[in-house]
């Protein structure tokens, strides 16, 4: 029988992070998967270092391919990933034990929702937390921050989503080699369904100088890519009057602020200084769903690492 979800990992000379990765999916709540990894031509040991931590276990699956770009890649994941719904998770990142229950009950819940994501902490090459990241949770709000530039109003290595409804749209754009492949995806499938994302942190996103999408020049390199991926939405959905521009996000609220400060202090340790920022939160915006799930995490709900990984 097909599995429920198929967890996608591209992977290109990852040897470095790849095992914990590896673990990090393999002690999800949720059983109900297969790991699929794409080994987008590695000339290091990335494929024998994920085989050796997954020790054994059957739901790893490995597809060597040629060196094409993450573009290919994840194409070639929805080619030959056997279940209906697609969770992403890089080499590089981690993810809590209870992230696939979380979102495949939200999209059963929801049969409008082609997409979901999550919050993410952010952490550097020696796992210490920098910042929150997520601020988009309504289809609304994402997609006008993808249609402003903001490629990761959906986090990519947050989100689960479904394969029917991404092969519908056209997949990823194949000459995307090295970034934006999936802002231009997420802009597609909101043309064909709802986005979301949960207000949960639900994955360690890793920051390190080899990141395709945040190491040196990373910046200018994105900009045009963005910019083309904006003038196409605009296209097909009609949009004029409107140059393609990468507007600045927002302003963080101060009660978001407080928010994420909570969680940065839970995540490196400090639960009583968290539980203690998070008031200020609480007391400003005592209904906001971040908040919420901030003083679940902070009370105890979630362990501030992952079972079966540190």
């Amino acid at each position: 029988m097909a599995p429920r979800v198929s967890v996608v990992m591209p992977v290109y000379n990852g040897e470095r992070y790849i095992a914990e990765s590896v673990k990090s999916v393999l002690a999800s709540t949720f059983r109900d998967l297969e790991l699929l990894i794409l080994d987008d031509g590695s000339t290091d040991a990335s494929v024998s270092v994920a085989t050796q931590a997954a020790n054994g276990d059957p739901r790893l699956r490995v597809v060597t391919l040629p060196h094409g770009g993450v573009g290919q890649a994840r194409n070639a994941g929805l080619q030959h990933a056997r279940a209906d719904l697609i969770a992403n998770l890089d080499a590089d990142d981690l993810m809590f034990p209870e992230r696939l229950a979380r979102q495949v009950a939200f999209l059963d819940a929801n049969p409008e929702c082609v997409a979901v994501g999550a919050r993410s902490v952010v952490i550097d090459a020696q796992e210490q937390p920098i910042r929150i990241v997520g601020r988009f949770f309504e289809h609304e709000a994402i997609d006008r921050a993808l249609l402003s530039g903001n490629g990761g109003a959906l986090g990519n290595p947050t989100a689960v989503f479904r394969k029917a409804t991404a092969l519908e749209v056209g997949g990823y754009g194949d000459h995307l080699q090295t970034t934006g492949e999936d802002h231009d995806l997420w802009l597609r499938m909101a043309e064909a369904g709802r986005l979301a994302c949960l207000p949960d942190v639900l994955v360690w996103y890793r920051i390190h100088a080899a990141n395709l999408s945040a190491g040196p020049g990373s910046r200018e390199r994105r900009l045009p890519v963005t910019l083309a991926t904006l003038a196409r939405a605009y296209a097909r959905r009609g949009i004029v009057g409107r140059e393609p521009k990468k507007e600045p996000t927002p302003p963080i609220t101060s009660w978001e602020q407080r928010c994420d400060n909570a969680l940065l202090k839970y995540y490196s340790g400090h639960r009583v200084g968290a539980a203690f920022t998070v008031l200020g939160a609480m007391l400003a915006q005592p209904g906001a769903p971040t908040v919420k799930s901030a003083v679940r995490t902070i009370l105890g709900e979630t362990p501030p690492r992952m079972a079966g990984i540190a």
